[in-house]
């Protein structure tokens, strides 16, 4: 899993990236989400952590 918080992505964007594939040097599934939404994790030691606007802020316009 890997997640990725990027406040140079239009109006800021977190990205999660679960069930990584080297065979193809790609994820099973990516989900990006705007500032101001909340991404939960879903696996691993940090599952259930949720990255939120308590961490992001607002979502920008």
């Amino acid at each position: 899993m890997y997640v990725l918080i990027d406040d140079f992505d239009g109006q800021g964007a977190v990205t999660l990236f679960t069930g990584p594939r080297p065979d193809k040097a790609d994820w099973e599934d990516i989900h990006r989400v705007p500032y101001g939404s909340d991404v939960t994790i879903p696996e691993a030691p940090a599952k259930g952590f949720v990255i939120g606007e308590a961490i992001t802020g607002p979502k920008r316009s």
